[in-house]
């Protein structure tokens, strides 16, 4: 609270405020968890530059959706090698912003011949990751279709050298899924991502330099109704997959993750503007709702259709039991349950319904939790031209 009382009293709310600490904690549990791994950060979680110059200070190097955020990780001072491209349909001019700026990783057919196009201009062989949407799931459940990567089994009945002569394929990229916290799943995930690669590498007959699992470690957003990783336990069953594969992998191991490593260094803060009383129901009427931090607004309204479960295609948007603690800071020691909206004109600018906080009056702040990844990025800033909720990063 002291970082907040002393923002305030130079800016207005709402505003960001990152915590540098948090970032370093949460990179101390992955690294211990993956010994050897190369750790990515996912830029679409968090783009704001101080985030990024603490991940390049860690060694963390950057998962990057966009040419723009290619871009932005080499201003933070995030290497190029340590820069990994992956977007699911870039297009010519996206490919010509990045190559030779980071590792690019080809997503679809389509993207295989822009790059082998591009190497073919410069004179030049090009180096590669393959993204593949594989045969294997979490559940063990048949496979869907879906718009990331190549199916496995079109794989197998491409010859690369002969159609991309300019490219060769030195990585892989596998991604299922998010928020995942079945230690047991993991571990599976894993061991099938090892195999697929072993299998890659004898059909290419070339070594691989990397293989990306992608993200999946998931953090509790609500500790009555989820459990953590078992940390330990995943660190035995990742060791013992490598071990199994070591003679025939060479290749440097990458964790995405966004979420475990940015989302609890984040507070959003907000001010109460108004207090209203409607048939019984008490209002807490805030500035930018929705258009401040977007997920709790949109899994109220996603709560009807989904009142348990967020399925994993809703990612990152919402997230299966998003929770967030929510306080108003009061004097007052009493307690009052009501629905705290933002101030758009739209009904469905609910951040909140029926939580029990401390009695509120106008003026006085608002903060919600879990706000350091896929908040600020993802809100409809400009809806409504209200003006825009500032960011602060504290490092102490």
């Amino acid at each position: 609270m002291h970082a907040i009382e002393k923002i305030r009293e130079k800016h207005p709310a709402p505003f960001y405020i990152y915590d540098g600490k948090i970032i370093s904690e949460q990179a101390s549990v992955l690294r211990k968890t993956f010994p050897g791994f190369g750790l990515l950060f996912s830029v679409k979680a968090n783009p704001f530059p101080p985030v990024l110059k603490k991940m390049a200070s860690l060694g963390i190097g950057a998962d990057a959706a966009s040419a723009k955020e290619v871009g932005l990780a080499l201003e933070a001072g995030i290497p190029a090698e340590n820069i990994y491209y992956s977007c699911p349909a870039p297009t010519r001019e996206d490919i010509a912003q990045v190559i030779g700026k980071c590792h690019i990783i080809a997503d679809s057919f389509h993207e295989l011949s822009l790059l082998e196009e591009a190497a073919s201009e410069c004179g030049r062989n090009l180096s590669v990751g393959l993204r593949i949407h594989p045969d294997f799931t979490l559940n063990g459940s048949p496979q869907i279709p879906s718009k990331f990567g190549i199916d496995e089994s079109l794989v197998w009945k491409t010859d690369f050298s002969e159609k991309y002569p300019h490219l060769t394929i030195h990585g892989l990229h596998i991604h299922i899924r998010s928020q995942i916290l079945d230690t047991e799943k993991l571990a599976r995930y894993y061991d099938n991502v090892l195999d697929l690669a072993v299998k890659l590498q004898n059909f290419l007959g070339t070594k691989l330099d990397y293989i990306n699992f992608g993200g999946g470690v998931g953090k509790v957003y609500d500790k009555t109704r989820q459990s953590p990783l078992d940390y330990e336990k995943l660190r035995e069953v990742v060791s013992c997959s490598i071990s199994k594969h070591k003679s025939d992998l060479s290749a440097q191991l990458l964790l995405e993750s966004g979420r475990f490593l940015a989302c609890d260094c984040g507070t959003y803060v907000t001010e109460i503007v108004d207090i209203k009383r409607s048939h019984g129901k008490t209002f807490y009427i805030v500035k930018n709702g929705a258009n401040g931090f977007f997920k709790p607004v949109l899994r109220q309204m996603l709560l009807p259709f989904q009142p348990d479960h967020i399925g994993a295609s809703y990612e990152p948007f919402a997230t299966e039991n998003d929770h967030y603690e929510i306080n108003v800071l009061s004097e007052s020691s009493e307690t009052e349950v009501v629905d705290i909206a933002g101030h758009l004109c739209s009904g469905a600018d609910i951040m909140a319904k029926d939580v029990a906080v401390k009695k509120g009056n106008i003026g006085d702040f608002v903060t919600f939790s879990h706000a350091g990844s896929y908040a600020y990025s993802l809100a409809p800033l400009l809806f409504s031209s209200q003006p825009l909720p500032q960011q602060f990063f504290i490092d102490e």
